[in-house]
């Protein structure tokens, strides 16, 4: 028994075979009577969207908190902290190069600049996850996504492997979570869904649809 390579991937196959075992296309040449593998066929009937979403805002919620926290702790300083540090050095404290009346002026333009800074990022983060969308079919997975260049990425149902489903306290409080689709695609074989509402039903959505595709079972981790 030979070995010849496959036309389709480049594997090695036998030349008996009457298909690669690897893609599964027919070779020619195979000797009369033999079986090819059973390949998942694809889904029967038209395409239909079962779900559809972008990421949602409450993502930001974590970065507007850290502003919030800087903001609280910079008015701390001005108001309590520097005045009662100046009271206490006395005439050694007025006598430095930093003039105390003008401390607070400065520290004020410093917390805008930060604020404008992280205001600008948020704004664009949030653009971001407005336009992205997730979208599930019968037949595939797909993620677009991009503020003035549009990009997308699909992930055929027949080639999904597992699921991963991840939500930490803070997400569980908000209702959302992440979910990591992993396939034997090859452009996106682990691809990641963010700020996913109602992170467990939807993962048995894509679950089911991709059970229903390759007609095998379906292995998950427990949830």
């Amino acid at each position: 028994m030979a070995l010849i390579a496959c036309p389709e991937c480049g594997k090695q196959v036998s030349s008996q075979a009457a298909s690669c075992p690897h893609c599964g296309i027919g070779l020619a040449g195979a000797r009369p009577g033999a079986m090819a593998p059973a390949v998942p066929s694809a889904p029967q009937g038209p395409e239909q969207v079962l779900w559809e979403a972008s990421p949602s805002l409450n993502l930001l919620l974590g970065q507007l908190v850290r502003v919030a926290v800087v903001v609280a702790a910079v008015i701390l300083l001005v108001a309590v902290i520097f005045p009662a540090l100046v009271g206490a050095l006395g005439d050694l404290g007025r006598a430095t190069w930093v003039d105390p009346s003008r401390a607070p002026l400065a520290l004020a333009v410093v917390l805008g600049a930060y604020v404008l800074w992280r205001g600008v990022r948020i704004g664009i983060l949030a653009a971001r996850l407005r336009t992205t969308r997730y979208r599930l079919t019968n037949q595939r997975l797909t993620v677009e996504s991009g503020l003035l260049s549009r990009s997308m990425v699909e992930v055929d149902l027949r080639s999904v492997d597992d699921l991963v489903f991840r939500q930490g306290p803070v997400e569980r409080l908000l209702g959302i979570g992440s979910i990591t689709v992993v396939s034997s695609d090859r452009t996106a074989p682990r691809l990641g869904l963010l700020g996913v509402k109602d992170p467990r039903g939807t993962r048995e959505l894509i679950r089911t649809q991709a059970y229903a595709a390759t007609q095998r079972q379906l292995f998950t981790r427990s949830t």
